[in-house]
Parts: C-alpha cells; structure tokens; sequence
C-alpha cells in the first residue's frame, strides 16, 4: 500500500477505537508503522488521584514499571507538557533543551536504557479536571530530529486521534448515567467525593474540596481517599461498594464518624455505592477510572454555624442565645444542651426564655421545628451563595 492508503486504513482504525477501546493499541502499532517511528505511546496524568498510566507499540515491563511509579513523576518534560494547547504538534526541543535535560537523572538512568532519542513529536490530546493525556512518537538515538515525512503524517493523523479520544470519553461518560456526572455533584449541599474502587477521588464538589484542602478529618493520601483517624474503615466501605460484592459477602457501602480531636464534632461521613446503567471498563490511560461509590460527608460544626448566623440575622439572637439554640435543636433537653455549652442549667434557663420571647415561641416542642426549618434554609442559602 502507498502512504495514501496506509494512511486512510490508520484513520479509519482510529475512529474504530473511539467505539471500541480495545483497539488503541492496534491504533498506536498501525500509526508508528505509518509514520516509521520505533516507539509510540499514549501517556495519562492523573492529578486527581496521582497516578500515572500509559499504553505503548513497543513495552519494557521493568522500564514501564519503573516509569509508572516513580520517573513519570520526576520527568521536567511532563511539567513543560502541560503549557501546550491541545491537538498542537510540539517537539522535544519545545519543551526543553536538549544538554539540559541529558544531565537530568531521568534521562541518564531510564530514557537511555529506553533506547529513546530526541526526535521526538508529541500533542497533548485533552486536558481536563486535572487529567491531562498526550500521544507522542519517538524516534531511536540515531535520528537527531523527525523528517518531514513524520512531521507531515504525524501532525496530520493527530486531529483525527483528537477528535475520536474526545468521542470515546464521552461515550464512555454517558454509559455512567446521569447520576456521576460532575453538574449533579455540585448541586449536592454536603461535601461529596466520588471515587473508585482503591479510593482514588474522580471528582469532588466545592464543599468537598473546600475540606479536603483544610485536612479537617478527611484527606487525600497516596493518591487516595483517608480519614486522618486511621483509612482502613472507610477504604473497607469503598472497597465493599466495586462490582461484584455485595450484602452476601459483606458490608455494601455504610456510615461512620471521623474523629477530630477534643472538643471538637466528629464528621458523619456516609458510602454508597455507584452503579452505571451498563458496565462499563476502565481505560486508565485516557484517564477513565469507573466510580463505585459517593462519599459525602456532614460536618456539624458547620451546620451548627450556619444555624447561629440564621438566628442572629432573623430573631436578632445574642451569640451566646443562638450558640445555645443550635443545641437546643438536637432536641435532647435544655439540660444536656448546658451541659455541651458548658453552662450552668439556671443560665440556660434564662437564655431559653429570652430565645421563647424573640423567636415568637413558648415551649421547646414549637423551638425545635422552627430551628430546623432555618437550619435547612440557612444551609440552601449558603451552599446556593
């Protein structure tokens, strides 16, 4: 076959990839055929959960090995990857120059035993929620800079692989259903996460990234999801929430409280699992990791604070009325609310009748559905602000 001709049975391979995933290593043997290059990959970082993933013509079990967990990581032309439009050809000597990066550790103990050169062309294929992908070719030591033939089949075939990743992440996206997508998550009020099976975070709302950036209970380690308190419960409840466990062999999703220390609530922090509306499978070097459960967590301290302000705005409450009306909501008794405010129960018992007088109310039984009324209106407006 000419070049026309190989190149028309590349293209057509590709757009057969974005409806059937398992061909884009057959799309990477073909185009490095096409374009006569050793080696060609597609490579993924994702940021979310700190891994890094990658497909390739021609592997090196230990060297892919090695790459994956630790040098990916630790390579300056990933960094200066990121800074390129999408779908735009670059060379190595965009990204770096050649003398410094052959003083870099990574070029001396693993590019060379990869036997890669610096002709090397390269697109960043899409670069989204902290996922970004690209697909490069790379030439051996003997080539000093692609030829023209490569610069022109490689830069030609690039906005068709473009466009057909583009198609087979959302394909792959719609199979999950309407409840993953990252719109519904942010219109959830508490704090929630969406991960998939070891923990790694796939996306989290404003409230849930808000927490997660005070480490206040819950944070991100290795790239997953823990509680401060010790990760094996709520890693043992994600776990239990993948395909193909379920309530005959234990746990299926769950609740527990995070610690946070002395005299400070605990976090409620609730799992539940994640079905799509068809299987669907994982293709992590495009950055597609399935969701097997939601994590969303309660933080009453907040809750408690949006209450007060509510009050002190509506009834015109003093702090140390709404403090104690906040309490009072969790409807065990005037004595027990002194008791978490740390106040005598005669102090109480002259806050709660100046509280009675403002709010409109005579007794505890009326209090307590009003507060939980505002509670709830407070914490709409505050997550709609």
């Amino acid at each position: 076959m000419n070049d026309e001709a190989e190149f028309i049975a590349l293209i057509d391979l590709v757009y057969a990839a974005a409806l059937e995933g398992n061909l884009w290593p057959s799309v990477l043997a073909k185009l490095a055929d096409v374009v006569g290059t050793m080696q060609a990959i597609i490579a993924t970082m994702d940021r979310r959960a700190n891994t890094f993933d990658s497909i390739s013509r021609r592997t090196y079990p230990e060297l892919d090995a090695s790459y994956k967990s630790y040098w990916a990581f630790h390579n300056p032309l990933w960094i200066n990857s990121g800074t390129q439009p999408v779908g735009k050809l670059y060379s190595f000597d965009t990204l770096m120059d050649r003398q410094d990066f052959a003083k870099t550790p990574i070029f001396n103990e693993w590019w060379k035993k990869a036997d890669y050169g610096f002709a090397m062309l390269a697109a960043n294929l899409m670069s989204e929620n902290n996922v970004s992908a690209l697909i490069c070719m790379v030439n051996d030591p003997k080539h000093e800079a692609p030829t023209p033939r490569q610069i022109r089949l490689f830069e030609a075939a690039i906005r068709h692989i473009v466009r057909a990743v583009r198609i087979h992440r959302q394909l792959w996206t719609s199979d999950l259903g309407h409840d993953t997508t990252p719109e519904r998550f942010e219109n959830i009020r508490q704090a929630a996460i969406m991960v998939d099976a070891v923990g790694h975070t796939l996306y989290a709302n404003t409230a849930a990234r808000a927490l997660l950036d005070a480490g206040d209970g819950l944070v991100i380690k290795s790239g997953c999801l823990a509680s401060k308190d010790g990760p094996f419960r709520l890693q043992q409840l994600i776990a239990s929430c993948a395909p193909g466990v379920g309530p005959l062999r234990g746990p299926f999703g769950g609740q527990f409280e995070v610690r946070r220390g002395l005299n400070r609530a605990p976090l409620k922090v609730a799992v539940t699992p994640m079905r799509p509306k068809t299987p669907v499978v994982e293709i992590p070097w495009l950055g597609l990791r399935a969701p097997v459960a939601m994590v969303t967590v309660v933080d009453p301290e907040i809750d408690r604070a949006i209450l007060t302000r509510g009050l002190h705005r509506r009834f015109n409450l003093t702090a140390a009325e709404a403090r104690l009306a906040a309490e009072i909501v969790k409807g065990d008794g005037r004595e027990a609310a002194a008791r978490r405010r740390g106040i005598s129960v005669a102090t109480a018992r002259a806050q709660l009748s100046s509280i009675f007088e403002k709010t409109g109310t005579h007794r505890q039984a009326e209090l307590v559905p009003l507060l939980l009324d505002i509670a709830d209106k407070g914490a709409t407006e505050c997550w709609d602000s």
